[in-house]
């Protein structure tokens, strides 16, 4: 390859790993009094919650948290099935209860579901609950991940059960447990003075609209440690709006937001509301509960009567398994290993060295990437421990290389010749080494318990990744570097034996 081809090569690629670096690793604050922030691929990437961390300025824990396990309408445990029997004196009331619930999945199940609700009368699951149930975890799922939070989590349990994971360092937690169980769609009611049941719907929706037809987005937005719920209309809603608070002048009233059938706030108005922009505010509202307030109205504007609704079981808190330091010390150790890495190959290689470099660096970034956008990958001590497998697998893969071509150059070919024999040499070894690694791993990630499946996934992944990297990666960044060098034994620090004549 020529020298200006390597050159334009060589610069788009430290671009790219530039590009991915900064996406990857740099979280900044911008905007007016910092109102918006930039948020790197780690920071956003699921974190465990055995790990524990602080967070922010105020050195707030992270690891540890609490879970909470929803239940739809129609199921209920096994455990609160028997509670329930066991109140009832009457034997007939007895019947009639047992009469209603049906075992599931079987006689030994964990949980009960409701005939005409949620199953038959033989027990077959009703296929419209089924439809019905996989929508509400959908919202749920994008009302947990829109909170940004590390290590917030969503896991559908015993086929009907929802737990969500929300971690100790988040602010408001068990508003959003509370309110993201709420389900429904979201409207704007009005009446005179306070009386709530006197209280009637201000949009007066056809049978083609909906309420996004009056209601356009719901957000927050914080300053220092005030926060408000923004309600932005349409100007349908505004117009309705408007009507239905044209007496308040003369005698004062109150708009409810409800959920379904669930009111969440109140507010007094004392003139006619005539504007696109709602601006909800309260005393006790930190930034956290605006915004969890925030996305459960947004999530709602989508909402439907039929939605299924959830009860929220008890909360349990859970404390970080691996200590309070653990994520901080994973950042160390992997630091180390790094460095331990790069000056071994700059000591052995010399400038060939950064052809590792760059290999490396596109192999921890896509990585990164992966465990950011796979669902049920997230940051933990599996992960982390497959990761650094993979990464010792990629280094001696290229390290098996140049040892390989530093042989061949020894002999007295060029050095064009000793790296092509040298790849040829160790194709097919490193080949199979790492369709080995990725079967194994990809067969005990079928098969394994949960505990390991993360682990098993991120090492057939990263084994892929090594192999693409070692294999093809590697030598093509080797090709491009050696296009600005007239020594290339100095650069790749290969010498030549040398005999002496007897």
């Amino acid at each position: 390859m020529g020298k200006i081809k390597s050159a334009v090569c060589l610069v788009l690629y430290t671009l790219l790993i530039a590009v991915l670096c900064f996406l990857c690793t740099v979280s900044f604050s911008y905007g007016p009094d910092g109102m918006y922030e930039f948020t790197s691929i780690i920071r956003m990437t699921a974190k465990d919650a055995d790990l524990g961390n602080v967070y922010g300025a105020n050195d707030t824990p992270i690891g540890g948290g609490y879970s909470v396990v929803y239940y739809p309408e129609g199921v209920i445990s096994a455990e609160e099935y028997e509670t329930d029997l066991d109140g009832f004196a009457d034997e007939a009331d007895r019947e009639e209860y047992e009469a209603r619930y049906m075992r599931y999945p079987d006689e030994d199940g964990a949980l009960y579901l409701e005939i005409g609700e949620a199953c038959n009368d033989d027990g077959a699951v009703i296929e419209s609950f089924r439809t019905e149930f996989s929508s509400a975890v959908q919202t749920l799922c994008e009302r947990v991940e829109r909170l940004q939070v590390d290590g917030a989590r969503v896991e559908v349990r015993d086929e009907f059960t929802v737990q969500v994971f929300l971690p100790e360092m988040m602010d408001g937690e068990y508003t959003a447990i509370n309110h993201f169980a709420y389900t429904g769609e979201l409207s704007i009611r009005y009446a005179a003075g306070t009386d709530e049941a006197a209280a009637e719907d201000i949009f007066s929706m056809r049978t083609n609209e909906t309420v996004a037809d009056y209601i356009q987005s719901v957000s927050s937005r914080a300053v220092g440690e005030s926060a408000y719920v923004m309600v932005r209309l349409t100007d349908k809603g505004r117009a309705a709006l408007a009507e239905a608070t044209a007496g308040a002048a003369e005698e004062s009233g109150t708009v409810y937001f409800y959920v379904g059938d669930t009111r969440l706030v109140a507010m007094s108005v004392s003139e006619t509301f005539d504007q696109n922009e709602i601006y909800i505010t309260s005393a006790n509202y930190t930034p956290g509960i605006a915004k969890a307030t925030a996305i459960l109205f947004d999530t709602a504007i989508r909402g439907t009567q039929n939605d299924l609704s959830f009860t929220v079981g008890s909360a349990y808190m859970h404390p970080a398994q691996y200590g309070g330091n653990a994520l901080t010390l994973m950042y160390v150790a992997f630091g180390v290993c790094f460095v331990g890495m790069m000056v071994f190959f700059f000591v052995r290689y010399k400038r060939l060295a950064f052809a590792h470099l760059y290999t490396y660096l596109l192999f921890l970034f896509g990585m990164v990437l992966c465990v950011w956008a796979i669902p049920f990958l997230y940051l933990s001590v599996e992960t982390f421990l497959a990761f650094m497998l993979a990464s010792v697998l990629l280094s001696f893969s290229n390290a098996m290389t140049f040892e390989a071509a530093r042989k061949e150059y020894a002999l007295g070919k060029t050095i064009v010749s000793s790296v092509k024999t040298g790849y040829k040499k160790s194709f097919w070894k490193l080949f199979d080494l790492h369709i080995v690694v990725a079967a194994i791993a990809f067969l005990t990630y079928a098969v394994a318990l949960t505990g390991v499946q993360a682990f098993a996934f991120v090492l057939g992944l990263a084994a892929v990744f090594s192999g693409l990297g070692s294999l093809l990666v590697n030598r093509f960044t080797w090709a491009i570097m050696m296009a600005f060098t007239k020594r290339p034994g100095a650069f790749c620090n290969f010498k030549r034996e040398e005999y002496e004549d007897e």
